[in-house]
């Protein structure tokens, strides 16, 4: 249990800070961010800025939600002692791997034996003469509804001279066309396989005959253990695509080759015997798993990565070398490692719940960074799927602190109420576990003003206040975010820091000062004026209406996402997906 017996008044005042109000500003390129993914990461440098703002060397840092451990890593770097938590064996896996010590001398020695022992293997499943396979590209293949013949997609909707996917397709004597969803699905099949040659910088890229391509393997003949969870159709990602695809299991997300090399991978690394050095190669495993599925869309331009927020199967898609992705994580990995072995913090990472931190003492922690899930826009049990799978332990679902209204009420938590009862739960044991006088910072965003009231109440019952908002700038546009600018769908593109401190006795109701209309569009106008372009789409002006009735007290309902942008097109101008002042108005 964490307890540091911060007990004297006096250096809790001493200690008192004032918010941070400037926004915080990271970023996807550190090793940190690139070493393995999580479906939702906040950049490590962003993190040392609170940190060292809230916080002195040797102070703890409390993470209660911690996904893929990312304040453990800033702690473990500034000489703080952070202490993780998460419901998700996965997360909590994710975050030991980026925070343990590990010797990257030994790591590297260990890791390469390990490959050159597997090599006669990785020849057998991707070798050809003079070289090895890289990546083969799988197609679906469809029945025509009025012929019956077979309709190859990467023949029949791949403009390969424009680099276009087309959203039609006929069959080969003309019927059509069709939308996919018209058509019977047969089967995949290889149609491309992309050969790194001895001694050559340049691929070859070829065509593959179907026959050949298939290597022999065939998931009976496997002779190392592999995970069969049930993809079951309770789950929110489930969809009717995998019963009609026959993806039924965890198994059934891989080809029979890459599981093969998988099964093969993971009873290697099981046969290590140091134990740091074995959970570092688990992690660079399960960094390498979603990749190595058949979950990568396959894209004319350029690669595109595994969707988070879908375990949607593309009718295009790669089937990566195994032992090539490995061999690139453990490079990646391996400067992580020393980037962490002489740092001077420390962390230890907890799975559990944040409704009831039983680790962490009274007024034991100096400072609380979290970034809770945002209501719905991300189930983690079924995005943490294939990595759990592996790792034999799943995320307890009732207990998830998410909206989910697939599951039944004895399944899990099913309405926006019960994710406020949730959040005022954990966030009545951070007021608990945080000393007099110190800080919490709770990154939060959603398109709902819905969900804006229900962590603003779960907030106030614990007795927590907002005294500052900020902005979190992650450098670049998210998933969810260029989903915005291509197709106009209306989701937040950035996340709020809101600065609490505990002032009061948790339960009481709060008043909330009226904002009218005319302070709003004020606020909106002056935002414009003296922000630049890139700053002037709807989902950073949300980010400010949000922040700025957080500030002020106020409460966030009626200013969704579209309500925001509706106000938005009434008193400015937009160009393309920035907004600017109306002429008139400069």
């Amino acid at each position: 249990m964490v307890d540091v017996h911060r007990d004297d008044p006096a250096l809790d005042g001493a200690r008192s800070r004032e918010p941070m109000m400037s926004d915080i500003k990271g970023g996807k390129g550190s090793v940190f961010y690139r070493a393995h993914s999580y479906h939702t990461k906040v950049p490590v440098e962003g993190l040392v800025q609170l940190i060292e703002h809230y916080t002195d060397p040797g102070d703890v840092v409390l993470d209660p939600f911690c996904g893929s451990g990312q304040t453990g890593v800033a702690a473990v770097l500034t000489g703080r002692h952070a202490v993780l938590s998460d419901l998700s064996p996965a997360a909590v896996h994710i975050a030991r791997g980026y925070t343990t010590r590990v010797d990257p001398d030994r790591f590297k020695q260990v890791a390469s034996e390990l490959l050159v022992g597997l090599g006669p293997l990785e020849m057998d499943l991707y070798g050809v003469p003079g070289g090895r396979i890289e990546y083969t590209v799988w197609s679906d293949v469809y029945q025509c509804v009025t012929c019956e013949r077979e309709i190859l997609f990467w023949d029949a909707a791949v403009d390969h001279h424009a680099g276009a996917v087309l959203k039609t397709l006929s069959c080969p004597v003309g019927h059509g066309p069709f939308k996919k969803t018209d058509l019977h699905w047969l089967r995949s099949q290889p149609v491309q396989e992309n050969v790194s040659l001895d001694g050559q910088s340049a691929r070859l890229v070829r065509s593959v005959e179907t026959e050949g391509q298939r290597n022999g393997v065939e998931r009976v003949s496997i002779p190392h253990w592999f995970p069969t969870v049930p993809w079951e159709p309770w789950r929110e990602m489930w969809r009717s695509q995998h019963d009609f695809q026959g993806i039924a299991t965890s198994a059934d997300f891989f080809t029979a080759r890459n599981l093969y090399a998988l099964s093969a991978l993971w009873d290697a690394i099981a046969r290590v015997e140091e134990d740091t050095i074995r959970a570092g190669l688990r992690f660079v495993f399960t960094a390498s798993v979603n990749r190595a599925s058949r979950r990568y869309q396959w894209h004319p331009k350029r690669p595109t990565n595994v969707l988070s927020s879908t375990m949607y199967v593309a009718s295009l898609n790669y089937e990566f070398n195994v032992f090539s992705l490995f061999r690139r994580k453990i490079a990646t990995i391996t400067d992580m490692y020393r980037q962490t072995w002489e740092a001077p913090g420390s962390c230890e990472v907890h799975l559990g719940s944040a409704e009831q931190l039983a680790w962490a003492a009274d007024r034991s922690v100096d400072y609380v960074f979290t970034d809770p899930p945002f209501g719905s826009n991300i189930y983690y049990s079924d995005s943490s799927f294939l990595w759990e799978a592996w790792l034999g332990e799943q995320t307890d679902v009732a207990a998830e602190t998410v909206v989910n209204r697939r599951l039944t009420a004895e399944l899990g938590r099913t309405t926006l109420d019960d994710y406020e009862k949730a959040m005022s739960r954990a966030m009545g044991e951070i007021s608990r576990v945080i000393r007099a006088g110190a800080w919490a910072s709770l990154q939060f965003h959603n398109s709902d003003d819905a969900v804006w009231s229900s962590i603003q109440n779960a907030v106030d019952s614990a007795g927590l206040r907002v005294k500052a908002a900020v902005v979190m700038d992650k450098g670049q546009a998210s998933f969810k975010g260029l989903r915005h600018e291509d197709k106009g769908e209306k989701v937040a593109n950035f996340d709020l820091v809101m600065h609490l401190v505990a002032e009061t006795q948790g339960g009481r109701n709060i008043e909330r000062r009226e904002v009218d209309l005319a302070e709003i569009e004020k606020e909106l106008r002056v935002y414009v004026e003296h922000q630049p372009a890139s700053r002037r789409t709807t989902p950073w002006l949300h980010s400010q209406v949000m922040r700025y009735l957080l500030a002020e007290g106020a409460s966030p309902a009626g200013w969704s996402f579209a309500a925001v942008e509706s106000l938005c097109s009434e008193i400015l101008e937009r160009k393309g997906n920035t907004w600017h002042l109306p002429v008139a108005s400069k």
